[in-house]
């Protein structure tokens, strides 16, 4: 047998279609701002009363602080909205970033195991986290419904268990 290995014409290959992909749950939104409040208050207390402990403005540091933490949350939500996962036939695509922006897919084939997790503030907001293993790197989908983290573990599972199969049969 002669080893081969020809070239791929890429303008034949799939596209992944940048409006399917499925964006997060709006609830993941109210969870960000949640999070960048709580920090934000949190050091800006912290940072107002080390201030004024130095003789520097308190309100003023504190004011600097919410500033940038308000900044941070926008980006932040900005970062929600390029955000989305993708189901096919053999893999699953997971998109986000935006200034750096990455597409990450995985082959059902290399996929090990798939779970759900869900934090007080998540089961709070109806939302969950997929975390999806395999032979590389690990994705985790945060922002999900539970309905479609459900319905996305269900299908990893199924597909990486039907793909083991196919390739185990003899």
């Amino acid at each position: 047998m002669e080893f081969s290995n020809d070239p791929i014409d890429l303008d034949g290959v799939p596209q992944l279609d940048p409006a399917a992909f499925r964006p997060l749950d709006p609830a993941h939104r109210r969870l960000i701002v949640l999070g960048h409040l709580a920090f934000g208050l949190v050091v800006a207390v912290v940072g107002g009363v080390a201030a004024a402990g130095i003789g520097l403005g308190a309100g003023l540091v504190a004011l600097g602080v919410l500033l940038v933490v308000a900044i941070s949350a926008s980006l932040a939500l900005l970062e929600v909205r390029h955000t989305g996962w993708m189901v096919r036939r053999h893999d699953l695509s997971y998109r986000r970033g935006v200034i750096v922006r990455s597409v990450e897919t995985l082959p059902f084939a290399r996929i090990q195991h798939a779970r759900i997790e869900r934090g007080p503030l998540q089961r709070a907001l109806g939302i969950a986290t997929v975390k999806v293993n395999t032979a590389g790197p690990d994705v985790r989908i945060s922002g999900l419904s539970i309905a479609d983290a459900e319905r996305l573990k269900t299908i990893v599972v199924e597909r990486s268990d039907a793909t083991a199969d196919e390739s185990t049969d003899p």
